[in-house]
């Protein structure tokens, strides 16, 4: 992926526009009645001012000299693109080009024109030598804005195939940031905790939609009085990039103190957006660079606490901001970008990469502790224990003794059936605790009594994990006052998790003694988090009545 983005990157700056021709503008304000004001005197172009002086409502005629050689006549057909706000008449020289709506008749005629329009120039008219391009202009809707008139000059097939071309390279672009966007919001709905997919998914969702936002113009006609209403839309589109991607950063390098800096941020952010409102262009370099700083800032922050991958994060972004300044706008606002998705895309593969390591881990540490607790059933102090109480009950009552060996053999059915599933049903979980009381009974001589309430049949649970409780409950347990040991299993459901309730009714034999992670609790631990991953929780305290076991599994 990173291959093909980066060949893409590359044909989008050999394939990138020129920037508009640099011709003296100047225009001055039509105080005649009509189109006699064309031969009037005061058309002397000497006399006229620099473009910028903003004439309002009232017809007004922009003009500026355009000097062909010998090299520029092998470019023909020659053509000019105007971008402009208004409506107007386009004049080489004394002859009519083309119009863009009907000057000083914009109330009557409605939204007629685009924005950005392309007129051919006759071969019989492209010679060489000095000549005058000329416009005349009214600009009913928004009369106060500035009067920019943006000029390529060349041949006219190519001045149209060129934002053409850059478009279909851009929109490549723009496709494989949406399949982007759909890859990891699926996986954020798959495992709601990844917040950090959720983030870099917007990103690319809003990355998608400036991309098509800013070359709109090249392929939808667009009225000059609607176009600010894109430029609008690009800013709060930049304006929420610029927010997200520090953000998602200090979320990844997990940023002392980021909920202050970010409330600041974010008004400094609001500041330049409703501060520089309308001058579109700047405040998007401001957000822009803005959004440079406090992420190589947040970066460089974790670069010198040496977090994992936080140097090559700070190249990237310091290379974006290189291409940003270097290049032209329309090209380097994109490539920059995109460079720096690419490093949040590095910091995404770095972070599940280390999330399978661990997930792996986790799976050879549960079959250890698997292996682990079958040994403890087969080991020596088990068996001798067993055999001991199994001789006993030979000589004092043979009819239980074999009751005895079928409970031992039972015991020893179930787990063999079990020990290699992931989930086994909550009857068969049961049903192996209930194993375990009887042996025990036999071995000690206690009276284990085993109760369940509300139990969904139709539930899983990994195998031998209440098991595990019910034999801690044993071992740590002494029976009440009455002689017995109870254990009570139940289950409930609240709005976030389901859970499993075991309590231990009995007398703790050290309650003074301090709690101590042992075999059975890590498998425990081990098994939830194969089969749940984060999504569990494991709470184990003393009660008044004994020892409190309960399983929570979150939705």
């Amino acid at each position: 992926m990173y291959k093909k983005l980066s060949f893409l990157i590359l044909l989008i700056v050999l394939a990138s526009c020129d920037p508009p021709g640099d011709y003296a503008i100047k225009i001055k304000e039509d105080k005649s009645s009509g189109k006699s004001f064309w031969s009037t005197p005061d058309f002397a172009f000497a006399e006229w001012e620099i473009e910028g002086n903003n004439m309002r409502d009232s017809i007004f005629w922009a003009k500026t000299e355009i000097i062909l050689k010998d090299n520029i006549l092998d470019k023909k057909p020659l053509g000019i693109a105007v971008n402009s706000f208004g409506a107007y008449e386009m004049y080489w020289d004394d002859v009519l080009l083309g119009t863009n709506g009907t000057p000083g008749q914009e109330l009557l005629t409605g939204k007629v024109g685009e924005t950005d329009r392309y007129f051919y120039i006759p071969n019989e008219l492209a010679t060489v030598g000095k000549h005058h391009l000329t416009m005349r202009i009214s600009q009913y809707y928004f009369p106060g804005y500035d009067r920019y008139i943006g000029i390529y000059f060349g041949n006219h097939e190519q001045i149209i195939r060129n934002p053409l071309e850059l478009t279909a390279l851009i929109h490549i672009l723009a496709g494989a940031f949406l399949i982007t966007f759909l890859y990891y919001l699926l996986l954020f709905i798959n495992d709601r905790k990844n917040i950090p997919a959720l983030l870099f998914s917007i990103s690319c969702l809003l990355f998608f939609m400036l991309i098509i936002m800013e070359y709109l113009k090249f392929y939808v006609p667009i009225h000059y009085s609607n176009f600010l209403v894109r430029l609008e839309t690009i800013g709060v589109l930049t304006l929420l990039i610029s927010f997200l991607i520090p953000f998602y950063f200090s979320i990844q390098f997990s940023i002392p103190w980021r909920k202050l800096v970010f409330v600041l941020y974010g008004g400094l952010l609001l500041f330049i957006f409703i501060k520089f409102r309308g001058s579109y262009d700047f405040t998007a370099r401001s957000l822009a660079q803005s959004m440079w700083l406090i992420s190589i800032v947040m970066v460089s922050i974790a670069a010198f606490y040496r977090n994992k991958g936080a140097v090559i994060v700070l190249i990237g972004l310091i290379a974006s901001a290189l291409v940003d300044y270097f290049l032209y706008y329309d090209v380097s606002l994109f490539l920059s970008f995109t460079i720096i998705l690419l490093c949040m895309l590095y910091m995404l593969s770095a972070k599940m990469k280390e999330e399978k390591f661990v997930y792996e881990q986790s799976l050879i540490r549960s079959e250890r502790l698997k292996n682990e607790l079958l040994k403890k059933k087969i080991q020596p102090h088990f068996l001798m224990n067993t055999l001991t109480s199994l001789m006993d009950w030979v000589e004092e009552s043979p009819k239980k003794s074999v009751q005895f060996i079928e409970a031992l053999a039972e015991e020893f059915n179930m787990l063999n059936q079990i020990e290699d599933q992931t989930l086994i049903p909550i009857t068969q979980e049961i049903a192996l605790c209930k194993s375990l009381l009887k042996i025990m009974s036999y071995r000690k001589e206690t009276k284990y009594i085993w109760n369940d309430f509300n139990i969904d049949v139709t539930k899983k649970i990994p195998p031998a994990v209440i098991h595990t409780l019910v034999e801690n409950g044993i071992t740590h347990c002494s029976p009440s006052s009455k002689g017995a040991i109870v254990f009570e299993l139940m289950y409930y459901e609240e709005e976030r998790f389901n859970g499993y309730e075991l309590i231990t009714i009995g007398t703790i034999r050290k309650p003074n003694k301090p709690v101590v992670e042992r075999t059975g609790t890590k498998y425990i631990k081990s098994r939830l988090q194969e089969s749940y991953r984060d999504q569990w929780q494991f709470i184990s305290e003393a009660t008044e009545k004994g020892w409190k076991n309960e399983i929570r599994i979150y939705r």
